[in-house]
């Protein structure tokens, strides 16, 4: 990397055209700046000006250095002042959430960047261990995950809950409430599929031990948006979060199945702990906590 002391130097001199004039406007000795150009020729393995008498000219080296220099010093201004800025209506956020409410929250955010283009929303669908590791990475600046953390690495804030719905056929009988009837038809897995069954059967269902195993399985997709259409055809059910099935575009070929018992996930928004977040950062955490209250 360039020294910037010796780069600095080197811009001045080609501008002010004189080696003593150069020294008495940078609180310089004449051969500390001949020793700056030195070191930089030596840095950049090229001669960089040509003597001639008293005065000098830029080498082609010399000359691409220059303008290089330019760029770099007016890229630094704006850098600076966009750190100074914070502008809460300017720059990238990124953050991630699960499948479901990614679906229901980035109509909000393409809202709130089309009010504001000068936002750039980048938002990913992922589950919980890879929003704790992508905020850990930097990846994500902020994530929404459906339990508490323990781990002092990270803030959180409980922001809402989500029911899990059981959600079956439109024609499946209200009457077959037990749970040998709703099995019997087969279950929709999908990569959330045994976990969130296994929180509905262990709320509704006096027998405490739960074998997925044991579970009819008659089909299973990763798609979000794909998993409630087979149930639409009648070949079994599933549980998802009940913004996931909101966002179904059959609403007439399903329907949720009442449990005794609903079943809910937490919401947690989480950020890495001492980082202060930009501005515009505040503008998308309240978007979301207004929506998920």
């Amino acid at each position: 990397m360039l020294n910037t002391q010796w780069l600095h130097t080197f811009i001045t001199l080609v501008e002010v055209g004189h080696f003593t004039q150069t020294a008495e406007k940078l609180f310089m000795t004449q051969p500390g700046v001949s020793q700056h150009i030195k070191k930089l020729e030596e840095q950049t393995g090229t001669s960089l000006i040509k003597r001639i008498g008293k005065r000098f000219e830029l080498t082609p080296a010399g000359q691409q250095l220059y303008h290089y220099g330019l760029r770099r010093q007016e890229e630094e201004k704006q850098l600076l002042g966009q750190l100074l800025a914070d502008d809460p209506f300017s720059g990238e956020c990124h953050l991630a959430c699960s499948g479901s409410l990614a679906m229901f929250l980035y109509p909000h955010f393409l809202d709130h960047q089309q009010n504001h283009q000068a936002i750039s929303i980048h938002l990913e669908s992922a589950p919980n261990h890879r929003i704790l590791e992508g905020i850990k990475n930097r990846q994500f600046d902020i994530g929404i995950i459906t339990h508490a953390v323990t781990d002092q690495y990270f803030d959180q804030q409980k922001i809402g809950e989500e029911a899990l719905c059981v959600v079956v056929p439109a024609n499946y009988p209200d009457e077959k409430l037990d749970k040998e009837s709703l099995y019997s038809l087969g279950f929709i897995n999908h990569p959330d599929g045994k976990h969130y069954l296994q929180q509905v059967h262990l709320a509704n269902y006096s027998d405490s031990h739960f074998d997925f195993n044991k579970v009819k399985i008659t089909g299973y997709i990763n798609q979000l948006n794909q998993i409630l259409l087979p149930v639409s055809k009648g070949l079994g059910f599933t549980v998802l979060p009940e913004k996931a099935v909101d966002h179904f575009s059959f609403q007439d070929k399903i329907k949720t199945f009442s449990v005794p018992n609903t079943v809910s996930q937490e919401l947690y928004l989480i950020w890495k702990q001492h980082r202060p977040l930009p501005k515009r950062y505040l503008q998308i955490m309240n978007m979301i906590t207004q929506l998920l209250e």
